[in-house]
């Protein structure tokens, strides 16, 4: 469990499925995201199983975020190269909670986590081109723009430019 001064991150746990599928039903909240938007509860509850499943059991990479005991979202810092000790960094919130600095606390958090635990870690974000939001977030935690691929994102038909970040110098 990782805790900060509002939230508390906790294990991903399919006891969160309900206050979870709020979030992963609602295509405004995930469109920017490769998460499959959600019908039933029993689809967020299958969800979170396959990604309880993918978690590499030695390094916690997945959480639930609570505010008061209510999971408002989720994020995580996947290892995606462990030889070199890189990370990426993602997050996901339920609408009624943008715009409270929830989303830069917690990724301040699992950024801060996942250095603890390695020292030299590279952390790697992106975000599309067109979610301010969530640029800012990166920002604020002192990630810095890599570079830009053009077109690096595709969900329902549309493309978007993807703008990579990281707290290395190169990427």
């Amino acid at each position: 469990m990782l805790e900060t001064e509002r939230l508390r991150l906790v294990c991903f746990d399919a006891k969160y499925a309900k206050e979870l599928f709020e979030l992963w039903s609602d295509y405004e909240a995930i469109k920017y995201t490769y998460t499959p938007l959600m019908t039933t509860i029993n689809e967020s509850i299958n969800f979170i199983e396959h990604q309880i499943n993918r978690t590499d059991k030695s390094f916690q990479d997945r959480f639930v975020v609570l505010l008061n005991h209510k999971a408002i979202g989720m994020g995580g810092c996947i290892c995606m190269d462990k030889e070199n000790s890189v990370f990426g960094l993602y997050y996901q919130f339920s609408r009624a909670y943008w715009g409270y600095g929830y989303a830069s606390e917690a990724a301040k958090a699992l950024m801060n986590y996942v250095l603890d635990k390695h020292l030299n870690a590279v952390i790697k974000a992106d975000a599309v081109s067109v979610n301010p939001a969530s640029i800012a977030v990166l920002k604020k935690i002192a990630l810095k723009q890599t570079h830009i691929e053009e077109k690096g994102f595709r969900r329902n038909g549309f493309e978007l430019d993807l703008i990579h970040f990281s707290n290395a110098s190169f990427s």
